[in-house]
């Protein structure tokens, strides 16, 4: 347990944090989900910074950096979808994104922990999903709050936020679904072999 693998055990925490504080939460622990999320992002950063920095990149290290990553986006998306207040988006723009991301994660788990280890390095398509992904939660965070606990916006700013809010779930449901395809189309051959295998 290592530096980086420390940092990424923390984000598996306030990944599990940040959606609850969301879900049951006032105005003021709604805020501090906030907070624990931009901390959660910085870590994300932080850990491969470190990792590489000083050589400390570990096959543990590969596994569940992936999967704090999930945990965290996964569990805000779901609940700004729906849940205790006012929905801000319907739950099914977030299928599809959901079983793409759980999926590709176990193929890449499953390359990992085979005997001979398949690496499969981020591509750019993934990256800028997980860019797009990033920049659509805060984003209908502050929908969220603006509609809820600070009702200060107009109805035709909050009618334009609300269709900002959707045109960056159209595009982060687009994104993650073509980065999934590259991700096949790339790796087919290690997919294949992998799945007459098991």
């Amino acid at each position: 347990m290592n530096v980086p693998n420390a940092l990424t055990v923390f984000r598996i925490i306030l990944g599990i944090i940040v959606p609850y504080l969301m879900w049951y939460g006032g105005v003021e622990e709604r805020v501090f989900a906030a907070v624990l999320f931009g901390i959660a992002a910085f870590t994300d950063w932080l850990d491969g910074w470190y990792a590489r920095r000083y050589n400390l990149i570990t096959k543990i290290g590969k596994i569940l950096d992936p999967i704090a990553d999930k945990v965290l986006v996964l569990g805000s998306f779901v609940v700004l979808s729906d849940l205790r207040f006012e929905q801000m988006y319907s739950i099914w723009w977030i299928v599809p994104i959901f079983l793409r991301e759980v999926i590709i994660t176990i193929y890449r788990l499953i390359f990992l922990l085979r005997k001979k280890p398949i690496v499969v390095a981020a591509s750019w398509s993934g990256k800028a999903k997980t860019v797009m992904q990033m920049i659509t939660l805060p984003c209908a965070y502050f929908y969220l709050m603006f509609t809820q606990h600070f009702p200060v916006l107009s109805a035709t700013t909050l009618q334009i936020g609300w269709w900002l809010v959707h045109i960056m779930i159209i595009a982060s449901l687009a994104m993650t679904v073509g980065s999934g395809l590259r991700f096949f189309i790339k790796n087919w051959k290690a997919v294949k072999e992998v799945s007459s295998v098991e």
